[in-house]
């Protein structure tokens, strides 16, 4: 096994809460890679800003016989050492404001991904 302490993990989400399949595997990956001490951090642009609309994720249950939501699965990313950011430009196309947003999540611009994508290790691409 490859010893990834240390390094930078870049995951870019574009679906949203429309997709719900699609919303959750991005952020189980993130948290592995928290769990092997690396430093992660999700990206969600296009359709996947919607997931950080507050009362969005607490409607997204991907199995209906779990109490998990997509909302319970942001939290635990962010409470393992996941950084949350959301691509300004893609707010605008949600018309949502910093206030719109759960807790716990930095608006970033669209430069910021390319600087971000040039630094990290990996990028993880849903």
């Amino acid at each position: 096994m490859i010893d990834g302490e240390g390094k930078k993990i870049l995951v870019i989400q574009t679906h949203g809460v429309e997709t719900p399949r699609r919303t959750y595997s991005p952020l189980f990956y993130a948290m592995a890679a928290a769990a092997m001490e690396m430093d992660v951090m999700v990206w969600f642009t296009m359709d996947g800003t919607n997931q950080l609309k507050k009362g969005a994720a607490e409607k997204v249950q991907l199995d209906p016989t779990s109490d998990v939501t997509l909302k319970t699965m942001l939290e635990q990313a962010m409470e393992s050492g996941v950084k949350l950011r959301v691509c300004q430009q893609s707010m605008a196309l949600w018309k949502m404001q910093k206030e719109d947003l759960i807790p716990g999540v930095e608006i970033l611009g669209a430069t910021s991904i390319i600087d971000l994508a040039l630094e990290a290790d990996h990028v993880m691409y849903f």
